[in-house]
Parts: structure tokens; C-alpha cells; sequence
């Protein structure tokens, strides 16, 4: 006879065991949350601004200016900065050099290539550089736009794509003021030496200066002419950096910059090389891509070459250097990507990327174009800012010390925490007058991140936490330290929320009430073998509070992936983990917009990306598509049985307890005979909200549910479903 049996399992996803050993939980899922303990999908997103950005947003600050209350956004990304106001994004990245030219461009017939000339321009593919003060010339007009270069001949000359072509060719021709807004920055991590990655012999680097690095178009072989002896041979490998924080290493052969692994799309394959051949000082080296152009750098070439000895004693017996990876996986040191962080000063914004300055940006300037300008008395090399709640200082996290003779630009020390005086960004002189001052960190090699929390400001290293209180004179703060071994596993991987710092460490999650404590993650094995360490640094934390939740988004091991494509959730007042995948790189909650913003890259009709950044508008009330495509959202239970799987059983009926807004929902019931048997899959099976029961056949020891849903703009929630059983026997 059948009888009919609840189904109870416990909110959260859970597969810290077997999907047998998890019984009673529900154990994969994708858009989905659980209120009241019960599972229902999660809200869309809209676009909340249809023009498109350049680069992937590192950081999103939300905020209300002026009488007004203004609603505002500013976030930044690799290439530029940027600021929402109203329905439109403004470009206000920095300009950090102007110069007015004359005779300075020179153009083909029908050709949208213009070649500008400055010879001193510093300039790499991928910069920006906007004109001003520019009069028509051939039919070209530049003034007031901002443009790409799209190639580099020499020290001394760039060239832009602009949308009409000349009319004629000339050069000397035409006048301007170039200014050339922030070089843009990295935004995918390189691979530089690791130690302990192989076998190796202590044979300590080469470091020698480049006088020359020639190319010739269409040729994958590069010549490094270098300033001194080097002492390489064939088969050694070289690693390009660059010369100094903040420098910009030349762009040779037109389109390749050998301290990067790819730039705008082109392979390049450093900063690592294998040197081809020698000959005297000179070094040749194989590139991925072909030059595409003939070049000879001789000045600002930025850069400095390492060459490593790859072979000891017998030539038959390879050794890796000190220091030097056995292969580019094998690296343990990367050259981080370009952060920006971003804090309010009243109104208004300061907003740092990671390696350089700070900068101010004035939310109601009347200024066109609106443009972040430099605090020029600030440290020229950070990491990270934050501002101190109350007192209110702005904080430079990994900077250069103060020097008597030169007060922004002493020795860069990335455990290094500064301040600048009370009340002002732009005093950052320790005296009898002002609060400014400097205090070095320990436990760590450098500071990671921080957040703001109810008493303290938290900082953390790579492998520690401190708290960083006011104290007032003669200190100013008080540095405390809180925890070790719970370092932060990227710039954004931590968050405050009502006064306890949540954040992700290299292999757990913790949080901070007073002590550091280890959260019981449900899903942490899981989360960590799909994250892609080598995108770790892309991880960012929000808060979602009309949801009780924490979120943190990051890049999964998935193929061809380099930005944030999932997530995981923890609800700390409900405690319970889930998971899934997305399009965010970064993420606001709803205090100014009334739902919470994120950026992205837009999928289309298909599913595809884009390959365009966008605004959002994430979980608007009542809105549950993407963009007005379908989200198809699921939970599956982990394997269930009745008297621990003694009988077989035979199931015969499905009493669903749901809420559905429109569409349906698709009920799919999955069987085994033991754990490790092939899974037995009933008919799929559609619930309406008109269904009161499922009939149905299926046999097994254990089972498990899967309940999905793919109509357009539906929300549901799954409740107690009872399944009919009857014994079948011990076969």
C-alpha cells in the first residue's frame, strides 16, 4: 500500500560529503536563494545605462551629493573611470599629462589613420589620449574626443582610428593639446618567477639595462640589445619588467609590450621568454604574435631585462634557475592586475589605482569634461585607500614612507599604512600641527585590503588582520592585532556588515565579532576547487540587504574564463550557503538606488556574451528575466531513502507544495539502486499552478528531486512536497 512521505531538507546547499552522505539537504543549484527555508529563484537584472564602457569595473561606490540628493555611482576599471549620473555614464578618468602641439599630425587620402606626433608622448597600445584646442584639418576633426592608440612608431609618434577619412595626404599639418588621461592598466594578472615551483639550482639573475629593442613587420623574433654584459646563452630565459612603479614600458614593433602577457587581444606570451640565440649583447627572443611594424626603440624603452640560466653543470641536464617557474602555470609571483578603490569624501570621491596616486573627483564641478583630478601632495605609490569614519583621513594602504626632502615620494613599502591630516586630503606631513603619520605593519609580505566596520577600520594583509582605531594624539591611531593565518584573498574579498567583517581567505571563509572565527561553510570545498587562482584577485564582496546576504563574486576554473562568471551567497542571520553563476564584476546594495547595482558584461538573445560592460539594475522589485531573456534557475536534493535503504522502493505519486507566479515548473525525479549505481531518471514532469499531484513510476533504493524553472519572467518558491512509497522488496 502507498504511503505517502514528506520530503523535509534542511535550507542551503550543502556538499562538504557524498551526494549520498548529504541526505536531508539539498545540494546543487543555480539562481536560486531560501527564504523562510525554503528555496525560490532570484530576482533579473535590467540595463540601467545602454551605453557600453571600456574594461571590467574592480570597484562600484554608490552615494547621494548635493541639496539635491543626487544618486550617483562611480566605478573604475582598467582602462578608465567613471561616474553615473542621472541616465548617462561620464568618462572622468585623470589626465596626468598635457601638452600643446603644433605641426603635430599627419594623415593618408581616404585614410581614417592619423599619426600624431610628440616626441616625448611615453604612449602604449590601449592608452588614451583626448585633444583639445584642435581645429579641422583634411576633413579630420579631433576636438573634444577621446581615442585609442592603436599603434606606436617609435618614441616619438602614435597613431588614432577616427570615423571619417582625409581628404588628403600631409604632414605637419594641424595643432592641438594632447592629453593623455591615466595609461591604462592590466586586467589580466601575469605570471612572473616562482620560487619552489621545480627543481632548481641557486644561480642568482642577471638584471641588465636595454639600450635598443628592434623589430622587423610580420616577424615573431625580437632583438634586445642590452646595456652591459648579460652572460646568457641559447635556451636561458629572459623576464621584462618594468623599470620602476608606475612606468610605462615601451610598445615595440607597433603592438607588442614584452612585460605583458597579451595587450588588447594580441598574444604576446611574457613576461617570460626563451631566448633563441646571442649574439654578443644582444638577445633574440620569440614572441607569440608577429610584430606589425619595423622598429628601433633606443629611448624610454621603461623596461629592464632578468635573464635566468636554465641549464648547470652538463648541458644534458637541465636546471631551472632560482626562482625562475619550470612553466608559466607553475608561477607563484604575479603582477596583479589594475584595482581602483574608491571611498567618499563628503560628497565627494577619492578613487586610487593600485600602483599609483590618489585622486579627487569633485561630484558637482562645473567643469566640462568632468574630470578626476590628482592630489598631487599625496603618496605617487598605493595600493588601496580607505577613509576613517568621524575623525576622517584618508588612508593609504601600501605607499611610499614620508621623506623630509621629497614628502610623496620616499620608499615604497607595501606593509606600509599612511595618513594624510584631519580633514585634508592634501597634507600628508607629519608635524607638531598636523595628525599625518605613517605606521608599518608586520605578519605579511604586503596589505591586501580593508573595510570600514562599526569601531575600528580592519585591515588585512596577505596573511594577517589588524584593527586600525583612532586614538588621538600624540598616535592618532592605535594598530591591534586581531588574527593570523586569515589573510585576504584579493583587495575586495571583504565587507562589513551590521558591524562584523565577512571576508574570504585562500581556503576558508571567516568572519570577525571581536575574534577571528572560521565560518562553517557548507559548500567551501566545492567553491575553492572551482575558483581560478590565477583570477583570485578579482573576487568581490557585496552586501544585499533587503536579503540578509553576503556575496562574493569570482572567476571560475570554466574554459575560457577570465572574469567573474559565479558566485556564492552566505545569509548570517539564516546561515545557509548557496551558489551559482553570473555575469558581475562588481556589486552596491540598495541604500541609494533602491535595489542593488552591478556591473557586468551583457549577454544576448542567445546567451552569449556581448563583450560589452554595462550598468545594472540587479533584482528590481517583480523583474525576474535578464535583460528580457529567460533565466533558467534549479535546486536538486542530495540522494534520499526510507529505512536507510533496506528495500527497495517503489515511488507512484508526487503531492507538490509550491508557489508559482506564471508558466510552470519542470519536476524531475532521479533514481538509484545504490550510490555508486547509474542514475534511473523518470519522466520529466510540468507542475502548474493547476496541479494538485504527479503520477508517476519509478524504483530504486534512494532518490533525489530536481525542481527548475524556464519561463519567461516566472517566480516560484518549493515548499514540503510528499512522494508516495511502498516497499518492493530486498532484491
Amino acid at each position: 500500500m502507498t504511503k505517502l512521505s514528506k520530503i523535509k531538507l534542511r535550507p542551503g546547499l550543502h556538499r562538504e560529503s557524498t551526494q549520498y552522505e548529504e541526505d536531508g539537504n539539498w545540494y546543487d543549484g543555480d539562481h536560486v536563494r531560501f527564504r523562510a527555508g525554503k528555496p525560490e529563484n532570484m530576482r533579473g537584472y535590467e540595463t540601467k545605462v545602454s551605453t557600453a564602457f571600456d574594461g571590467s569595473a574592480r570597484d562600484l561606490i554608490t552615494y547621494k551629493s548635493g541639496n539635491n540628493n543626487t544618486k550617483r555611482a562611480v566605478f573604475g576599471t582598467p582602462d578608465k573611470l567613471y561616474a553615473h549620473n542621472g541616465d548617462s555614464l561620464t568618462d572622468i578618468t585623470p589626465i596626468v599629462t598635457a601638452v600643446a602641439l603644433t605641426s603635430c599630425f599627419a594623415t593618408a587620402d581616404g585614410s581614417t589613420r592619423v599619426c600624431c606626433v610628440d616626441a616625448a608622448h611615453g604612449r602604449a597600445v590601449g592608452d588614451y589620449v583626448l585633444f583639445t584646442s584642435t581645429a579641422t584639418f583634411n576633413a579630420v576633426s579631433l576636438s573634444t574626443n577621446v581615442y585609442p592608440v592603436v599603434s606606436v612608431v617609435g618614441s616619438g609618434a602614435f597613431s588614432i582610428s577616427v570615423t571619417n577619412n582625409a581628404n588628403a595626404t600631409a604632414s605637419s599639418v594641424g595643432s592641438a593639446t594632447f592629453n593623455y588621461l591615466l595609461p591604462t592598466g592590466n586586467s589580466i594578472a601575469v605570471g612572473g618567477v616562482g620560487y619552489g615551483a621545480a627543481d632548481f639550482n641557486a644561480t642568482e639573475p642577471t638584471s641588465v639595462g636595454i639600450s635598443k629593442i628592434i623589430t622587423t613587420g610580420s616577424n615573431i623574433l625580437v632583438t634586445v640589445c642590452c646595456a652591459a654584459a648579460h652572460g646568457a646563452a641559447a635556451n636561458d630565459s629572459v623576464f621584462f619588467m618594468p623599470s620602476s612603479i608606475g612606468a610605462v614600458p615601451a610598445t615595440v614593433g607597433g603592438n607588442l609590450i614584452l612585460t605583458k602577457s597579451s595587450l588588447n587581444g594580441v598574444e604576446i606570451g611574457g613576461p617570460n621568454f626563451t631566448i633563441v640565440s646571442v649574439a654578443s649583447t644582444r638577445l633574440i627572443v620569440e614572441v607569440e604574435t608577429a610584430a606589425s611594424a619595423t622598429t628601433s626603440i633606443t629611448s624610454n624603452i621603461n623596461m629592464t631585462a632578468r635573464i635566468y640560466p636554465q641549464h648547470a653543470g652538463s648541458a644534458a641536464a637541465a636546471q631551472r634557475a632560482w626562482n625562475q617557474p619550470s612553466s608559466a602555470d607553475a608561477s607563484d609571483i604575479v603582477f596583479d592586475i589594475s584595482q581602483w578603490s574608491l571611498d567618499n569624501w563628503g560628497d565627494d570621491v577619492v578613487a586610487n589605482r593600485s600602483g599609483g596616486n590618489i585622486f579627487y573627483f569633485d561630484s558637482d564641478a562645473s567643469t566640462v569634461p568632468i574630470r578626476a583630478t590628482s592630489i598631487t601632495t599625496s603618496p605617487i605609490s598605493v595600493n588601496s585607500i580607505v577613509v576613517s569614519p568621524n575623525d576622517r583621513h584618508l588612508i593609504a594602504l601600501g605607499s611610499n614612507s614620508y621623506a623630509a626632502t621629497t614628502s610623496v615620494s620616499g620608499v615604497f613599502d607595501p606593509m606600509l599604512v599612511r595618513w594624510s591630516d584631519q580633514d585634508d586630503r592634501t597634507n600628508w606631513v607629519p608635524s607638531v600641527s598636523s595628525t599625518s603619520g605613517e605606521v608599518v605593519l608586520t605578519d605579511g609580505t604586503r596589505i591586501v585590503g580593508s573595510v570600514r566596520s562599526r569601531s575600528a577600520i580592519h585591515i588585512w594583509t596577505d596573511t594577517a588582520m589588524w584593527t586600525m582605531a583612532f586614538a588621538g594624539p600624540p598616535f592618532t591611531f592605535r594598530f591591534t592585532p586581531a588574527g593570523t593565518n586569515c589573510g585576504l584573498i584579493a583587495p575586495h574579498g571583504a565587507v562589513d556588515y551590521n558591524g562584523v567583517s565577512y571576508w574570504m581567505g585562500y581556503d576558508n571563509f571567516y568572519k570577525y565579532d571581536g575574534a577571528v572565527r572560521v565560518l562553517d561553510c557548507t559548500v567551501r570545498t566545492f567553491i575553492f576547487d572551482r575558483l581560478a587562482t590565477k583570477y583570485q584577485a578579482k573576487v568581490y564582496t557585496g552586501v544585499n540587504s533587503e536579503f540578509k546576504e553576503i556575496i562574493w563574486l569570482y572567476a571560475s576554473t570554466d574554459s575560457n574564463v577570465t572574469e567573474c562568471d559565479s558566485y556564492v551567497i552566505y545569509s548570517p542571520e539564516n546561515n545557509y550557503w548557496t551558489y551559482g553563476t553570473g555575469v558581475f564584476t562588481t556589486f552596491a546594495d540598495k541604500e541609494v538606488f533602491g535595489n542593488t547595482i552591478t556591473t557586468g558584461v551583457s549577454i544576448n538573445a542567445d546567451g552569449d556574451s556581448t563583450g560589452n560592460n554595462k550598468l545594472f539594475n540587479n533584482e528590481p522589485q517583480d523583474y525576474f528575466t535578464e535583460n528580457n531573456r529567460t533565466i533558467t534557475s534549479f535546486v536538486e536534493s542530495a540522494d534520499f531513502d526510507i529505512d536507510d535503504g533496506n528495500q527497495l522502493l517503489f515511488m507512484n505519486k508526487l503531492v507538490p507544495d509550491f508557489d508559482l507566479s506564471g508558466g510552470k515548473l519542470k519536476v524531475k525525479i532521479i533514481t538509484k539502486k545504490y550510490p555508486e549505481s547509474n542514475e534511473e531518471i523518470t519522466k520529466e514532469f510540468d507542475i502548474f499552478n493547476s496541479t494538485e499531484k504527479v503520477n508517476f513510476r519509478a524504483r530504486g533504493r534512494q532518490a533525489k528531486i530536481r525542481v527548475s524553472c524556464s519561463s519567461q519572467g516566472s517566480s516560484w518558491q518549493w515548499g514540503s512536497v510528499r512522494i508516495g512509497f511502498q516497499g518492493d522488496g530486498e532484491r
